[in-house]
């Protein structure tokens, strides 16, 4: 009961202020002053003790009164324009299961208008099956709550739509079950984007993989016909098994989304950044790459964060029009990083990456994804945050561009 005492005090001590009684509302404000350092839930309780008692000490009964209707008939007004201002279907059924209370958004989602709901069993309008919900009811019966469920319902015209449904069983006082609430949003429409978009994606990744083999048979017949002293063959075929992967890790990340797993792991960062730079000086001789590593450098990471690294490092190159171009690469932990965090940072001498990159890198939304290089980008800022890591991007001292990674540190 704190959160409604609470919002009853508050409309109260507004009414009291727009009514002109300034006596009654500065004891009650020294009332809540005294009492500031009390329990939220305990303080709403007292407060309300304190309205009363000030409401019979300040004011005739007859006005009293009027003020607490006032207040009541506020809070009801502001409820009730929220409740039918709300996207969303809002509805409160008996105990015995007949709809009591149903709002626009109910309307909009179920396609049944509230003359035609109301005192009906709620079965008949809920679900695609009428004692499907029937277990759900049950459990608000028992006291627990529905957070998110989803189901299906048959509209009003015929059609299944796809709901996600929140619901809290209403209790008296002395705790008798007397109906429960429910909030129930249609994503009917979500739902039909990301099946549009999982097959799409899977027509990408096998059209990508195809015409990939169809590379890699060429390369190899050339290879054997060409002596490759330049080592340009070689190079060729690591991109396109880069591609191959970058495509498996696309696969992946839809995968542990359907699973619900956060793919989190124990990385050790000091191999698997020696491996990318003996990759990376192989194909750039004429390139410096620096590296200082922390004595420790294991991270609790999501298990796709070496492709993450293979896309900041490939960048600091592939973009750099300096003669000699410079990588360097750091990792520290302790002292020099914030605590219980490691650092990689990744800085180059280059022009600086494009502001539409470093959108796609740091923005806290999703951004249009304007070059070619923007997957990898997007792919990398991911896998970052589901690492429950941070990513900053800033001028290196060479003018070019210096990214830093803030990760958890694996700790035992």
């Amino acid at each position: 009961m704190g959160r409604e005492v609470e919002q009853l005090v508050g409309i109260l001590f507004r009414t009291l202020a727009e009514e002109g009684y300034t006596e009654a509302q500065t004891a009650l404000l020294d009332a809540y002053q005294s009492k500031a350092d009390t329990d939220r839930e305990e303080l709403a309780e007292e407060l309300f003790v304190e309205v009363v008692t000030n409401l019979s000490y300040h004011l005739e009964t007859e006005t009293e009164v009027e003020v607490l209707v006032t207040a009541i008939e506020q809070l009801l007004s502001w409820f009730s324009s929220l409740v039918e201002a709300a996207p969303v279907a809002i509805l409160a059924v008996e105990t015995d299961g007949q709809i009591e209370f149903w709002n626009d958004g109910a309307e909009r989602v179920f396609g049944w208008s509230k003359s035609e709901v109301h005192q009906r069993p709620y079965q008949d309008v809920f679900a695609a099956s009428s004692d499907e919900m029937e277990p759900y009811f049950a459990q608000l019966q028992d006291g627990e709550q529905l957070t998110g469920l989803e189901t299906q319902h048959q509209h009003k015209d015929g059609s299944i739509r796809d709901v996600r449904i929140w619901a809290a069983p209403f209790r008296t006082r002395h705790e008798r079950f007397e109906g429960a609430t429910f909030v129930i949003s249609d994503v009917t429409e979500q739902k039909q984007r990301e099946q549009r978009l999982s097959v799409l994606n899977r027509v990408l990744r096998h059209n990508i993989r195809t015409d990939v083999n169809i590379i890699h048979g060429h390369l190899n017949q050339l290879a054997e016909t060409v002596d490759d002293t330049t080592g340009h063959l070689r190079v060729m075929e690591d991109r396109l098994s880069n591609i191959i992967q970058l495509s498996d890790a696309a696969r992946h990340i839809e995968q542990l989304r359907d699973e619900g797993e956060d793919g989190l792991t124990t990385i050790e960062l000091e191999s698997v950044i020696q491996e990318r730079v003996t990759r990376l000086r192989k194909e750039s001789a004429n390139a410096t790459i620096r590296t200082t590593l922390a004595e420790s450098t294991a991270v609790v990471a999501h298990e796709l964060l070496p492709y993450a690294l293979d896309n900041i490092l490939d960048n600091a190159l592939e973009h750099n029009d300096a003669e000699t171009p410079l990588v360097e690469i750091t990792v520290s932990t302790g002292e020099t990083a914030a605590s219980g965090q490691t650092t990689v940072s990744v800085a180059d001498n280059g022009p600086g990456l494009p502001d539409h990159e470093q959108a796609v890198l740091t923005s806290e939304e999703e951004t249009q994804l304007n070059h070619s290089s923007g997957l990898g980008l997007w792919l990398t800022r991911w896998i970052v945050r589901n690492s429950s890591g941070t990513l900053s991007v800033n001028k290196s001292t060479w003018g070019g561009t210096r990214i830093e990674i803030r990760l958890p540190t694996q700790t035992s």
